[in-house]
Parts: structure tokens; sequence; C-alpha cells
């Protein structure tokens, strides 16, 4: 065993007895929670979500705007292409603490962290007005079999238990899947990633028809996964589907 290996398993363990030891799942330092906090007085402050302008059809910030205008309108992508999706909702940018412990869930199998993402992407939820259509289920963005196999877990989907168990939503596995293993999207254009995940989602039996439905990934970067996880979705006959996304990526 490498000894990179070694101290990534010693980080992970070491945040894993963080929750057990009232230490900050960020930055471990030992704090006395008022209520059910993961993270310290130091660092909750650096999650907050965001507040700012974005597009109110994929969520994209739209640093010149004002909110007192009242509600953003669509970008010019949106208003050409709409997504298949009926809303989204955004926890916070990829960027900052955030964007860190994500890459560490995702990349480093930190899995502790997912409890502490997901419960604050809950909550954040709750800030909204309530739905007019409550989900019949949530579902995570999926990974192909192999894929799976070789990382060993689906960091969506561990941020859709958290939320499922806070919020006392049933979460379904066995409805979505890969059909079929595509590229890494990291270093693609936006119309590259588009043609990479084109059909590469399915759905396994017909129980959608007619429900509502709420659709959670990590990070948001064009929007294409989404898109297309979203119109099979769509396809299989669900009433509604909104996109829960716990980061969004800004334009650079």
């Amino acid at each position: 065993m490498s000894v990179a290996t070694l101290v990534r398993s010693a980080q992970w363990l070491l945040r894993c007895l963080s929750l057990l030891e009232r230490r900050c799942a960020h930055c471990l330092a030992p704090f006395t929670p008022t209520r059910d906090e993961a993270f310290c007085p130091r660092c909750l402050p650096r999650f907050a979500p965001y507040k700012g302008a974005a597009c109110p059809r994929c969520a994209l910030p739209l640093p010149h705007a004002d909110r007192k205008d009242g509600p953003s309108v669509p970008c010019g992508h949106c208003l050409a292409d709409p997504p298949p999706w009926d809303d989204i909702r955004v926890y916070g940018l990829y960027e900052g603490v955030l964007r860190d412990c994500l890459l560490r869930l995702k990349f480093s199998g930190e899995l502790a962290l997912a409890g502490p993402l997901g419960a604050l992407l809950a909550r954040h939820l709750q800030t909204f007005p309530p739905e007019t259509a409550p989900p019949d289920l949530v579902l995570a963005v999926p990974q192909h079999p192999t894929h799976l196999r070789e990382r060993g877990y689906n960091q969506a989907h561990e941020l859709a238990v958290a939320l499922c168990r806070e919020l006392r939503l049933p979460l379904r596995h066995d409805l979505l899947y890969r059909a079929r293993r595509v590229s890494p999207q990291a270093g693609l254009d936006a119309a590259q990633r588009s043609t990479n995940v084109r059909g590469s989602f399915a759905v396994a039996t017909p129980d959608l028809a007619g429900r509502h439905c709420w659709l959670l990934d990590d990070v948001m970067t064009t929007g294409s996964t989404a898109r297309a996880a979203s119109s099979v979705l769509r396809e299989a006959g669900a009433a509604s589907v909104t996109l829960l996304v716990m980061a969004r990526t800004p334009l650079r």
C-alpha cells in the first residue's frame, strides 16, 4: 500500500471519527454544537448557500443582474433550448469550502462528508415555498456499474441518502440507470459533453407514469448530464422533474 493511500485512509478515518468526537467535519477542530451542526462556527458561515441572481431555468449565476429588479430572466441558452426539468434548486457555487468538500467526497472516499452536505441541502430546500406537488420519489444521477465497481460508491447517491433521511422522503435507486459507460466529462466543452452523455440513461420500469420526481446530482457544470437524465424521466411518463444540485459551477 502506497504512502498516499495510507494518508488518504487516515484522513477518511479521522473525518468519520470527527462526527463522533464532535469535531468539525471540514477542519476537524473540536467544537460544541448548539444543535446538530456538523461544521464548527468558523467553517459553517463559509458553507452559506448562494443567494445571488441566477437563471431561473438552469441556476447559472448572473453576477451583473440585480435581484431587486425581480426574478431573473432565463439565460440565452435556456431561452434557445429550455431544459427538460420543471424546476431547479441549487445549494451553492462550486468554489471555496463547498468545492473542497465535494472533491474529497468524490475522489478521496471521505463518505463522512455526505451526511453533513446532504443535510445542508435538505435544510436549504425547506426555505423555499412549499411545493405544489411534493415529490413521490427521489433519484440520484446514477453511475455505470463498471464505474461504480471501480470507485466503490456514487457520491450523488450518498448525498441523496442524507437528504431523504433528513426530509423523510423515499429514495429509489432501481429506476434510473446508466445504459452505457461514457468518457469523463472533465475537459470537454458544452457540445462535447452533450454528445458524450446522449443516450446514456434509461429507466428500468414504467413506474414513473404520473410521478413527481426529484433528481439529485452533486455538481452541475454545463447541465448536459442533468438534461440527459431528466429527458429520460419525462419520456418515461414523469409528471414533473425538479433538479437538485449541491453545487453549480459559475462562469469563468
